[in-house]
This record gives C-alpha cells, sequence and structure tokens, in this order.
C-alpha cells in the first residue's frame, strides 16, 4: 500500500504533537519495516524545510 504523507503527519511525528503523534509514529514504524511504502510531495519538503528555518531564527 503506498500512502502520501503531508506537512501535518511529518510534524505531529517529530513533535510527538497530541493527539496524533502517536498514529503518526506508528506510520513511520510501518514505513520503515515495509509494511507500507510512503511518499511525500516535493512541496512537504520544501515547507518542512521553511519551517524549520523559520524557527532557528
Amino acid at each position: 500500500m503506498r500512502v502520501l504523507i503531508d506537512t501535518d503527519i511529518v510534524f505531529d511525528f517529530l513533535r510527538d504533537q497530541e493527539p496524533f503523534g502517536e498514529n503518526s509514529a506508528k506510520l513511520f514504524e510501518k514505513i520503515d519495516v515495509g509494511e507500507v511504502e510512503g511518499l511525500i510531495a516535493a512541496t512537504t519538503v520544501t515547507n518542512i524545510n521553511y519551517i524549520v528555518r523559520l524557527k532557528q531564527g
């Protein structure tokens, strides 16, 4: 199964953001062991980069 992961899912995982952090971690675990194929759009990468840089100052 292929799943498209959006920016919110990535941030929920990185920040362990409740109430979705645990579900995001489970998804990434399934991707890690090969049960699921995770895909992200190029815009997700650029959005994450932009937001992280804003937070860093």
